[in-house]
C-alpha cells in the first residue's frame, strides 16, 4: 500500500470526499470519473480512513502550529498602579481606604455606609 502521506490536509480532503460519495448514490466508478481521481487512489484513502484520521497527525500539526504561532511573541513588560478602596456615601461624600487594608476593616466599613441613610442637605 506504500506509505501513508504526512499531510493532514490531504486527509481532510479525501475524508470529505469519501463524505461526499456515501451522500451521492453513486457507484465508485462513476463518482471517481466525475471527481477525476483513479479507483485505485480511492479505494487507498478510503483504507486509510477506515479508522478515521491518526490522532498522532492531528497533534503533531496542532504542535507544529502552536510553534510558528509562538515564534514571533514578544513579553511586554507592565506595571499595575493600585488605587485605593473608595465608596461612595449617600450625600455624595467619599471614603476612602489605604491600599492593603484588611478584610475585616473593609467587611465592617461596608456594613457601616449601607446603615447611613441618606442625609439630607442643609439649606444654609
Amino acid at each position: 500500500m506504500g506509505r501513508p502521506p504526512s499531510d493532514l490536509d490531504d486527509y481532510l480532503e479525501w475524508q470529505e470526499r469519501l463524505e461526499n460519495y456515501k451522500a451521492s448514490g453513486l457507484e465508485v466508478e462513476i463518482f471517481c470519473l466525475q471527481e477525476g481521481v483513479s479507483r485505485t487512489t480511492f479505494y487507498k484513502w478510503a483504507g486509510r480512513l477506515k479508522n478515521g484520521i491518526p490522532e498522532t497527525m492531528v497533534a503533531e500539526k496542532a504542535a507544529r502550529e502552536q510553534a510558528e504561532s509562538a515564534e514571533g511573541a514578544v513579553f511586554v513588560p507592565i506595571s499595575l498602579k493600585a488605587s485605593p478602596v473608595e465608596i461612595e456615601l449617600p450625600n455624595g461624600g467619599i471614603v476612602r481606604l489605604p491600599l492593603g487594608v484588611g478584610r475585616a476593616l473593609l467587611v465592617e466599613v461596608i456594613r457601616a455606609v449601607g446603615a447611613l441613610r441618606p442625609w439630607k442637605a442643609s439649606n444654609s
